[in-house]
């Protein structure tokens, strides 16, 4: 699944114009040091300086104001709010959770600098302390090289084919920024620019552990956590190995022959080998009076690790999450009141790690609702009522899909295949349903 709200402020080409930056940057003395900190870079990589970067500061309010500015501008309204839609109906936030509000508070909180592809300007918050900001501006500076040579702009917004890719992008561009930082400071100390494992293993580390530091993250549903730190930490270990594997090049690399999907990220060897996660096709019930999309997208290994970590347990996520081929979704309206319907689709590498993830998402079911009647549960077929309407979760093979949110009892029964259900079903649903919606 694709947040368009956080890839595209925190990731995307953005116009700073009205953000006033301070005339007085001039004479900051942190900005002083990017001219050497870029000729550092530039050494590390073997990526030239074209032009010199231009840079301003900024304070919370102005940063806050300017996100506000930049959604509004370019997302449409239902768009953020597909987005917040895909997340709810896979049980991935609450109900009431409001994700451009939470979006703005998060990238407020987070940011201590960031660089403009649109405007080709750095901006450095104003609470930064100075003797961090070295490593920030090597951090920012890294994607000004960058941008210069690969059009970072474009990478990110237009280049991926669905939003998995995208995904794998950001962890590319944010993954080499952070290497380089560790590396920009090796050098800079006089040794040899190479990051240890341990070095590239405390970037993952620290930004677990800082959580407490930053409230808003802290209390935010784990996926959005994730998906705000994983191009950082699994970003950082992807271009790791990469580097270990090609040496210089590995700068270029990822960038003109990129990885495809998250679970190259997280797996590099498949990276290396070029195995792509597959589109797997999705279920297409017949629906009285249905309507439109309202959005559609893949499903990578990062969004099931993501979903199986918060019902089932980490371990559990991280191994079968793996076992992923691909997964797709597409959410459309259906029934006299048009309301939404969830279609999903994964695929599995084995019969058995398909049946392990039929169980575990079963379980995600009975739990992501305050109320999950089951009427039918048998090896492959799981059927039933939950707090938006009807669903059908069945295994068939490798593959797992799920209809999830049919308002119409005949839709239901005709995917189902039976009417003896009917009555299991029929009461306890069209009671909650009438004060539901």
């Amino acid at each position: 699944m694709r947040l368009s709200i956080v890839l595209f402020i925190a990731a995307a080409a953005i116009s700073l114009g009205v953000l006033g930056a301070r005339p007085k940057a001039n004479a900051d003395p942190a900005f002083a040091q990017i001219n050497s900190i870029v000729a550092t870079l530039s050494e590390i990589t073997g990526l030239a300086e074209k032009h010199t970067v231009a840079y301003g500061r900024m304070d919370k309010m102005q940063l806050r104001r300017f996100l506000t500015k930049r959604i509004k501008k370019t997302l449409k309204p239902e768009e953020i709010q597909a987005d917040e839609l895909a997340l709810k109906m896979f049980g991935l936030v609450p109900q009431d959770f409001d994700l451009r509000e939470s979006t703005i508070d998060l990238l407020t909180e987070q940011a201590a600098a960031f660089y403009d592809y649109g405007s080709k300007k750095l901006f450095l918050l104003d609470d930064s302390g100075l003797e961090s900001e070295t490593t920030t501006l090597a951090h920012e500076l890294a994607h000004a090289l960058a941008d210069q040579h690969f059009n970072l702009g474009k990478f990110m917004d237009e280049t991926p084919a669905n939003d998995d890719e995208n995904l794998a992008h950001t962890a590319v561009v944010e993954g080499q920024a952070s290497w380089l930082m560790l590396a920009y400071d090796l050098k800079h100390s006089g040794r040899a620019p190479v990051p240890t494992m341990e070095m590239v293993q405390s970037v993952v580390d620290s930004s677990e552990t800082s959580m407490a530091d930053y409230p808003v993250l802290k209390n935010s549903p784990l996926y959005i956590q994730q998906s705000l730190l994983f191009p950082y930490t699994q970003g950082t270990l992807f271009f790791d190995s990469v580097y270990r594997k090609m040496g210089k090049p590995a700068f270029a690399a990822v960038f003109t022959d990129a990885p495809v999907d998250s679970a190259q990220i997280i797996h590099p060897d498949r990276y290396f080998r070029r195995q792509k996660e597959t589109r797997p096709e999705l279920p297409k019930p017949t629906l009285t009076k249905q309507g439109k999309e309202i959005t559609e997208g893949s499903v990578g290994e990062f969004d099931h690790e993501m979903l199986l970590r918060q019902y089932a347990g980490g371990e559990e996520a991280e191994w079968l999450a793996q076992h992923l081929k691909g997964g797709q979704f597409a959410i459309v309206t259906a029934g006299a009141k048009r309301r939404p319907v969830l279609e999903y689709v994964s695929e599995w590498d084995s019969e058995a790690t398909a049946a392990q993830f039929f169980s575990e998402y079963k379980k995600v079911l009975q739990a992501k609702w305050k109320h999950c009647e089951p009427s039918m549960a048998n090896g492959a077929t799981f059927a039933g009522s939950g707090d938006n309407g009807y669903f059908v979760t069945r295994m068939a093979g490798a593959v797992v899909t799920s209809i999830e949110g049919v308002s119409e009892l005949e839709d239901w029964q005709r995917l189902v295949g039976t009417q003896r259900t009917q009555a299991a079903v029929r009461v306890p649903f069209a009671t909650r349903s009438a004060a539901r919606f």
